[in-house]
């Protein structure tokens, strides 16, 4: 699938969010009428909301209609523009509900809370809101003290909560197929098989979006099978049109039967059909959504004339273009281009690159201001919350100086006289220790000192003692009694292991890292880098080792290879002392 198909099927994916949204909203049955309602009037309506909600005597209220009245208050606040007068008053009434109320209530409580930051355009904290609201319906759900008529509705709520978390999802461009799913289930679980049916249809479009497309048929297939039996005949329409795309981008039908499909889809319905309380429009962009579903089905089919007709008849029934939809200039251009017009082509990629950056100068410019008012908010109550937590701290603070102060001046003092009598005492203890530590620690310092320059001067003169006796083999090695000797005396044990010390003494432990960093090389390997480190000649070192000349050559540059090619750490440090 090439990227412009890729493009226009996440636009018809969006284009299918918004719909179902409007099904839901507009044409679903409200079993819940009473926070359906006040949600409804408190985000379409909310300054009739606020006069009315004002109106009422919060007095003659009990505290859980107070609470319920402040949440339903602050959502008008928030959804005329009022935010930060909204978000005060929502938190009065979810500080209520989070000490007092059921999990039924602050899953309510949380819904509204979500719904009023979705509002404000806060997207993150309206997740968390649902999320909340979710979680505390499930909890609810799962006890055992709710009667018939507040489960069924904590059943609906449920059912809203996993829907709404999934368009959010959807919209926000996250994976939403496990909301829907949970959707679907608890729709289920509560018998509303209208709101499973809307659940459904946008799991099938979560599961689209992510690219499985095998689930997403498998997802639609009970909705496409009960089409004729849906009683919102637009819905069922719009069901057909979403199985013949998924089998389009599927591949596994023939352009026979995509077309096939495409002609049981009745066109009247999707025409007629209101999608909101209002009546239905003629420019209604969503009534394009056929046309749109046509011109790819035939674009991919080859049927060119057919596709460009159905893409202009899209085209020409909208004044504005918006995210979801500019991609359409896209299709157009392809549509075109295979079929050799390159200049009409061309044309609508000109209008596509001139809306889309019109469209990200408007979205960037919305960004900013949502920014800069979210800023002056958060600012506003940032400044109010650390002058109240000040003028707090301050009182506190000022309280608890004077009564420590009190306390201090009684006892203080005359702890003050009893200590500085022990503190004198102690610290001419601690003089008299230091002094006696530190004339200890000098002795055994000049005594250590005396030790070493011992050392070193005896282990010197054995070293030298060695080479010459190597050196003397060497060049006059002449004689049974004289070989047998010199052999004894240099190339035992004990004077090799004498001179490995020695070397890895006064080379900064050089022969400890190299068994550290090359555990694999074998003990002659260490003893001859010990000699090659300590100063010997290749001469000497084919004495004390028994080695030819030629092989104190060869092992040597061997193991300066190993360390050159290896990762150890003192890698240049070891190489300098073989050199």
């Amino acid at each position: 699938m090439s990227f412009r198909k890729m493009k226009v099927k996440r636009d018809i994916v969006g284009w299918i969010a918004v719909i179902v949204f409007l099904l839901t909203v507009g044409c679903g049955h409200r079993e819940q009428a009473d926070i359906s309602v006040d949600g409804f009037l408190a985000v379409e309506h909310p300054d009739s909301a606020r006069r009315l909600l004002r109106a009422m005597d919060t007095e003659r209220m009990s505290r859980n209609d107070r609470a319920r009245w402040s949440l339903m208050l602050g959502l008008a606040e928030v959804s005329s523009g009022d935010t930060l007068a909204g978000k005060a008053t929502l938190d009065r009434g979810m500080r209520y509900f989070d000490r007092h109320g059921s999990d039924s209530e602050r899953a309510v409580a949380w819904y509204t809370y979500a719904k009023a930051h979705v509002r404000i355009g806060d997207m993150e904290e309206g997740i968390r809101g649902y999320t909340q609201s979710a979680i505390l319906a499930e909890k609810a759900l799962a006890g055992r003290g709710l009667d018939d008529s507040l489960r069924r509705r904590t059943e609906t709520l449920l059912v809203a909560v996993y829907h709404t978390l999934g368009l959010l999802y959807f919209e926000q461009g996250y994976d939403a197929v496990e909301p829907f799913a949970k959707a679907v289930e608890a729709a289920r679980a509560n018998g509303n098989t209208e709101q499973e049916g809307y659940s459904r249809f946008m799991l099938a479009s979560a599961y689209c979006a992510a690219g499985d497309y095998r689930q997403a048929i498998e997802t639609l297939s009970p909705l496409v099978e009960a089409a004729d039996t849906i009683p919102f005949h637009y819905f069922a329409q719009q069901v057909r049109i979403q199985n013949l795309l998924f089998h389009t981008y599927f591949g596994d039908w023939t352009p026979g039967q995509l077309l096939a499909a495409r002609d049981s889809v009745d066109l009247d319905v999707i025409r007629k059909a209101p999608l909101s309380y209002g009546k239905a429009a003629s420019e209604d962009t969503g009534r394009s959504f056929y046309d749109v579903a046509s011109a790819i089905i035939f674009h991919r089919d080859g049927q060119l004339d057919s596709a460009r007709y159905y893409i202009e008849q899209s085209l020409n029934c909208r004044d504005t273009f918006h995210q979801g939809s500019v991609g359409l200039f896209n299709l157009a251009a392809g549509i075109y281009h295979d079929r050799g017009d390159d200049a009409r082509a061309y044309d609508y990629m000109q209008q596509y690159v001139s809306v889309k950056d019109s469209l990200f100068e408007v979205q960037r410019g919305a960004q900013v201001a949502e920014l800069e008012r979210r800023y002056r908010t958060a600012n506003e109550v940032a400044m109010r919350e650390a002058s109240l937590h000040y003028r707090i701290w301050i009182l506190g603070l000022a309280a608890v100086l004077v009564a420590m102060t009190a306390v201090w001046a009684v006892v203080s003092y005359r702890r003050k006289l009893r200590r500085r009598s022990e503190q004198l005492s102690e610290s001419l203890a601690l003089v008299d220790s230091y002094r006696e530590s530190h004339d200890s620690l000098t002795s055994r310092l000049d005594a250590s000192d005396a030790r070493e320059a011992a050392v070193k001067r005896l282990l010197e003169g054995r070293m030298a003692a060695v080479r010459d006796i190597a050196a003397t083999y060497y060049t006059y090695g002449e004689g049974e009694r004289l070989t047998a000797k010199m052999r004894e005396l240099a190339l035992s044990p004990a004077i090799l292991a004498d001179v490995v010390d020695m070397a890895d003494l006064y080379s900064d432990r050089a022969v400890t890292r190299l068994k550290e960093q090359f555990p694999d090389w074998t003990a002659r390997n260490y003893d001859f880098a010990a000699l090659v480190i300590a100063g010997f000649t290749p001469q000497e070192i084919c004495v004390m080792l028994d080695m030819s000349l030629n092989g104190v050559y060869t092992l040597k540059s061997k193991l300066k290879r190993r360390i050159a090619e290896s990762q150890a750490a003192d890698r240049e440090r070891l190489l300098g002392l073989f050199s």
